[in-house]
């Protein structure tokens, strides 16, 4: 059996993965390894290839970070057929044509946990677990709020000029049209800013690396987390948030790393698990405003 869904290019496969149906995800999550399904390898290969290729540079002589970028064409276990739908094939139940679905997605994904978790104070831990214990309706995400810095991660557009560099997200990071503004120019932090989703951010180039400090958020969101598990679930911060992204194109590859601190409720800077996009010929779309109108019937904890 194929679960199905649809792709609008490249980097839309793992947006397509991430918010238009659970069902794949589980599939994938609880499929992984199977005969149908490519290696790991394969994926690893298409990034090495991209970052095999030139790195364009612009006028200025910084590498060029402009374009879309998102995950590789074919997420692990997928198909694409003519007509540009993705696939992922469930294995037949014994003696039947039924996928045999083990568990629901949020019992898969009870199994995920973070290997990298952010260093909370050890009196904070507590809350963490209280937060992540009904974690869907806790999550600032399932009430429609935009992920913001860091846990929307890399860009999925970026527009760069010599002064000025434009971050652009899809609904997956933050409402339709959310975007953030990267002065280059050497201009500090601004100081009459409301804190807000994404904060106030600068930047500079160190070698070919751009560097954005990011300050002056809310504590409206999380830090990370996968929706219904235990990864990243509850990653509450404070508005004294402080985080330092590093974006490095290697050919067709962007690396996006991030640092974070928040001294009041870490112990000390943690150093997020790295990233890597390839560029792609997808572009962004509008897509359907989100609206949550279920949270005051949620009777289960997640």
């Amino acid at each position: 059996m194929k679960f199905g869904f649809l792709g609008y290019g490249i980097g839309a496969a793992s947006i397509a993965l991430s918010c238009m149906a659970p069902t794949p995800i589980a599939a994938q999550a609880n499929f992984a390894g199977q005969s149908n399904s490519p290696p790991r390898s394969a994926m690893e290969a298409i990034i090495k290839a991209a970052a095999a290729k030139p790195t364009p540079r612009s006028a200025d002589g910084h590498p060029d970070l402009n374009g879309s970028w998102g995950a590789p064409e074919l997420p692990i276990g997928a198909h694409k057929d003519s007509e540009g739908n993705f696939y992922i094939d469930a294995p037949a139940d014994k003696g039947g044509t039924a996928p045999k679905l083990d568990a629901t997605l949020s019992e898969q994904l009870q199994h995920v946990v973070d290997p990298n978790p952010p260093p909370y104070k050890p009196e904070l831990l507590a809350k963490v677990k209280e937060l992540a214990a009904d974690k869907v309706k806790n999550d600032p995400e399932f009430h429609c709020k935009p992920l913001g810095v860091p846990r929307a991660g890399a860009p999925r557009q970026i527009v760069q000029t010599p002064k000025l560099t434009v971050f652009l997200y899809d609904a997956q990071e933050g409402p339709p049209g959310s975007f953030r503004l990267v002065p280059t120019d050497g201009r500090p932090h601004r100081t009459d800013v409301d804190p807000s989703y994404f904060g106030d951010s600068v930047g500079h180039w160190e070698g070919d690396t751009l560097v954005v400090d990011v300050t002056h958020f809310n504590d409206d969101t999380w830090l990370a987390g996968i929706p219904g598990s235990q990864g990243g679930s509850g990653y509450f911060h404070t508005e004294a948030l402080h985080v330092v992204e590093r974006l490095t194109r290697t050919g067709d590859t962007l690396r996006w790393e991030a640092t974070v601190e928040d001294p009041n409720v870490l112990s000390k800077s943690w150093k997020m698990t790295p990233r890597t996009e390839v560029l792609t010929d997808a572009m962004l779309y509008e897509e359907p405003i989100c609206e949550e109108r279920e949270s005051q019937h949620i009777t289960d904890k997640y």
